[in-house]
């Protein structure tokens, strides 16, 4: 049985980058996401795929959950699978998830054993947002958020990407998901404020997790994500009671 992690902050960190994965695995975040896409270029591909396994050893010697991003087009998604250590993975996060088509894909090549983590990063993958929510190896969705605002042209910053939060903090709690993102840039590792308040936006949205790209984000996420005065007080009333 798959089940839905309960995670707050995922670090991501390329394939092959020694020392970033080191310093991650010293500061111990929920999920370790290591990234064969954007982090990395067309021809460091193979060499990637290559020093995949060790990498995945070393978070697994950690005790610290392993995530792998992997490529969107088919003959690049069979090379990373090949390449992965499937028993030292927690969960597979999808690129540009538009449709039914790559979560099927992928699902068939893990015998539907892996979970698996939608990237929404493009505006034609709103309209699939309730088909896509019930796929049954999908346990969390999340909200990509720099190349949404791209391809609308806009500023993470700018607002134009709450509704898309909140529409994904519905469609993963219908089904019981983790969703993860914010309304904002991931990369705001400099404006550590205004990166708190718009995790924040996304708590109130639905969004219970966040990815960061830098480690100085991951003390803000767990501040940011951790329960209230107001809250903590409520629980131990029924706890009481």
């Amino acid at each position: 049985m798959i089940l839905v992690p309960n995670w707050q902050a995922l670090l991501f960190v390329p394939v092959g980058a020694e020392r970033h994965l080191a310093s991650a695995i010293r500061l111990r975040p929920d999920a370790i996401v290591l990234d064969l896409e954007d982090a990395i270029a067309p021809a460091a591909k193979p060499e990637a795929r290559a020093r995949l396994r060790s990498a995945q050893q070393l978070i697994h010697a950690a005790g610290i959950y392993c995530v792998i991003r992997i490529n969107c087009q088919l003959r690049e998604v069979v090379d990373d699978l090949a390449a992965a250590e499937l028993g030292h993975m927690a969960a597979l996060m999808l690129p540009k998830v538009e449709d039914l088509r790559g979560l099927q894909n992928v699902a068939e090549l893990t015998g539907g054993k892996i979970g698996l983590i939608a990237l929404k990063e493009t505006p034609a993958a709103l309209q699939a947002l309730p088909a896509i929510a019930v796929f049954p190896q999908l346990v969390a969705m999340m909200l990509g958020s720099e190349d949404y605002a791209a391809l609308l042209g806009v500023s993470p910053d700018g607002g134009a990407l709450s509704y898309l939060a909140a529409q994904i903090g519905v469609a993963a709690a219908t089904r019981g998901l983790l969703g993860i993102g914010f309304p904002g840039s991931l990369a705001n590792f400099q404006a550590l404020d205004l990166y708190a308040s718009q995790i924040a936006q996304g708590r109130q949205l639905g969004l219970r997790a966040v990815a960061a790209f830098h480690p100085a984000q991951l003390p803000v996420i767990r501040s940011a994500l951790a329960p209230t005065h107001a809250e903590i007080t409520w629980a131990n009333k029924v706890l009481q009671a």
